[in-house]
């Protein structure tokens, strides 16, 4: 089970590696990412949307309680579009000053959380086995953010920014 210190150092860290960028993203938001439709600024709206993870617990916790089925798979992609579309009237600056007050929130939250609800056991549709919430936080904190950030990176790279 993952801790809350090491959640809240992957959560420090995604926040650190977005501010290091912010210059960059602030010069070339509409840079397009090396494969896909997105671009910086799309990418960095589903980041914001998705930096506090407290929700996601919540959401979680709740389904497991119920014993309702979590949502399939490919409902992302239209939640990815609402993101990036609430954004929309935002400049990148604001996107990531969001993303960094949604990861200070986080680290706040997480702290609170007991025990019991780090350690339950969630089973999505996109993972083959349970896993804790905990692990399931942390993944999305390193792997998901992570992979990400470099996505931004590499198209900033690409742009001359």
């Amino acid at each position: 089970m993952a801790t809350r210190e090491a959640i809240v150092q992957a959560i420090r860290n995604a926040d650190a590696r977005g501010e290091a960028l912010r210059e960059r993203i602030i010069a070339a938001p509409e840079a397009p990412l090396a494969e896909g439709d997105w671009n910086v600024r799309d990418t960095l709206s589903h980041l914001a949307a998705r930096a506090n993870p407290l929700p996601l617990i919540e959401m979680v916790s709740a389904m497991a309680e119920s014993g309702a089925e979590s949502p399939p798979a490919d409902e992302g992609e239209e939640m990815n579009a609402q993101q990036i579309a609430e954004r929309a009237g935002m400049s990148a600056a604001e996107i990531l000053d969001e993303m960094h007050a949604a990861y200070e929130e986080a680290v706040t939250g997480i702290g609170g959380l007991d025990d019991e609800t780090l350690a339950r056991p969630v089973k999505l549709p996109i993972m083959p086995n349970e896993i804790q919430m905990s692990d399931l936080v942390l993944m999305s904190m390193t792997m998901h953010v992570e992979a990400h950030l470099g996505e931004i990176e590499g198209a900033l790279e690409a742009a001359g920014a």
